[in-house]
C-alpha cells in the first residue's frame, strides 16, 4: 500500500489500481504498509497525446484526465499487456493497437478538455514554478521567487498553495528530488546528487529523499547498480 498527496488531496493506493497524472500535478507518494512495491509507468508527451486524441476523436485536441486514482480492471489489464509488449519488443502494430485501445477507453471514462485539468492559478504562480524548474540546482529563496514573480511573500505563498496543492519550497523539493533521482540511476554517487541538485548538505538530501521515496539515495542507487550487473552479466 502507499499512501499518495495528489493536488492537495491524499489517497491511498493499493494493488491494481491506476494512477493518472497530467502535466503540472505536483504529487508525492510514500510506502505505508511492509509490502513488496512494484508499479509500471509510461509518460506520454503532449504532442504524442494530441495525436493519439485525433486519432481517436478525429480533433487534434490536448485531453486531461479527470481523476487522478482509478480502480479499474479492464483498464488495468490493458495497461500491464501493453508494458508487457514493450519490454518483449513486440511488434508496432500490435504495440499501438493495444497503445489505442487504452487512450480510447481513458478518455471515454475520464477524459475532458485539458484547460479543466489546470487548477485556477495566476500567470505569476507559472513564472515561479518555471523559475524553480530552471534553477533548482541554485539558492532558491522567497525573495528571488518574489521577484520573478511580481507578488509579495504573503501574496505567493497563498496563491501558490491555493493553486499548487503544495507551498513553494514543497514544490522545488520534489523537483529536485526528481532530478537526483536520475543522477542516482545513472550511476551518480549520493554526496555528488545532493550537490548538483541544490541541496545544502547530504544530511539534508536523504532526509528529504527518504521522506518523498520511501528508500535511501544509497539504497535507491543500488538498485539500478544491480540491474545494469544483471543486465551486464547477462551479455
Amino acid at each position: 500500500m502507499r499512501h499518495l498527496h495528489c493536488k492537495g488531496r491524499q489517497y491511498d493506493i493499493r494493488q491494481g489500481n491506476t494512477l493518472l497524472f497530467n502535466p503540472n500535478d505536483n504529487h508525492g507518494c510514500v510506502q505505508s504498509d511492509g509490502g513488496t512495491f512494484h508499479y509500471i509507468g509510461m509518460n506520454i508527451q503532449k504532442e504524442t497525446m494530441s495525436a493519439l486524441v485525433e486519432e481517436i476523436t478525429g480533433e487534434r485536441n490536448l485531453i486531461g484526465f479527470s481523476e487522478n486514482v482509478i480502480e479499474n480492471a479492464e483498464i488495468s489489464h490493458y495497461l500491464c499487456s501493453l508494458h508487457e509488449m514493450i519490454m518483449a519488443g513486440s511488434k508496432e502494430f500490435e504495440k499501438e493497437e493495444m497503445l489505442l485501445f487504452l487512450i480510447q477507453l481513458l478518455i471515454e471514462r475520464y477524459g475532458q478538455p485539458f484547460e479543466k485539468c489546470i487548477p485556477d492559478c495566476r500567470d505569476e504562480i507559472e513564472q515561479a514554478c518555471i523559475f524553480m524548474q530552471q534553477h533548482f540546482e541554485e539558492h532558491i529563496t522567497l525573495e528571488r521567487l518574489c521577484g520573478c514573480s511580481n507578488l509579495s511573500k504573503s501574496t505567493l505563498l497563498r496563491a501558490f498553495t491555493k493553486s499548487k496543492g503544495v507551498t513553494p519550497y514543497r514544490y522545488l523539493q520534489a523537483i529536485r528530488i526528481g532530478k537526483a533521482k536520475e543522477l542516482l540511476e545513472s550511476g551518480a554517487a549520493p554526496a555528488e546528487a545532493a550537490m548538483q541538485t541544490g541541496f545544502v548538505d547530504q544530511s539534508h538530501f536523504s532526509n528529504f529523499f527518504h521522506m518523498f521515496i520511501g528508500l535511501s539515495p544509497a539504497a535507491y542507487r543500488s538498485i539500478f547498480k544491480e540491474n545494469r550487473k544483471e543486465r551486464e552479466n547477462e551479455k
